[in-house]
């Protein structure tokens, strides 16, 4: 009788696992998303050191380009966002993975509610180029998400991240 028993039990723990692993499975594959886009972000300002904005970005236009960014995101308008990415990374994502990402986040966060916070500071990458790098603090209904958008001196976004 006990073999029995212990036979039952694993096959309750492997099916319980089996379980976890096909949804955690869905989590992951959104994470993997999101960790692409970081990915992508931190593989182009490998090597960056945080400075004092260059004086070739103008804080104000780097604040309005981030929420600009952003606005086009929390309204569905993928390609608009899209469209203010350098080649580099529109070439790494799509209109349909920003999407994938966003009902992610609607799912956990809800609508978009309001801007808390942004601040802007300067970064250069080990070969020297200067981007302007906005932190982007924004309520949703069930809390909030740091966007942090990096922008090269032709103001197109260069990294996108959101957490």
């Amino acid at each position: 009788m006990k073999t029995n028993r212990k036979s039952e039990m694993k096959t309750q723990r492997k099916t319980g696992t089996m379980a976890k692993n096909k949804a955690g499975r869905t989590g992951l594959l959104r994470k993997g998303i999101i960790m692409v886009l970081a990915m992508a972000a931190a593989l182009s300002l490998i090597g960056c050191s945080g400075t004092k904005l260059s004086g070739d970005f103008d804080e104000e236009k780097v604040k309005a380009a981030a929420q600009e960014a952003i606005d086009h995101l929390v309204a569905g308008e993928y390609e608009a966002c899209v469209s203010l990415m350098d080649e580099e990374m529109q070439a790494a994502i799509s209109a349909e993975v920003l999407a994938a990402n966003m009902e992610a986040m609607n799912e956990q966060k809800g609508a978009f509610q309001e801007y808390k916070s942004c601040s802007v500071v300067g970064q250069k990458d080990k070969d020297g180029t200067e981007y302007a790098v906005a932190v982007v603090i924004a309520a949703f209904e069930k809390g909030n998400l740091t966007f942090t958008v990096s922008f090269d001196k032709e103001m197109k976004m260069h990294g996108f991240w959101m957490k």
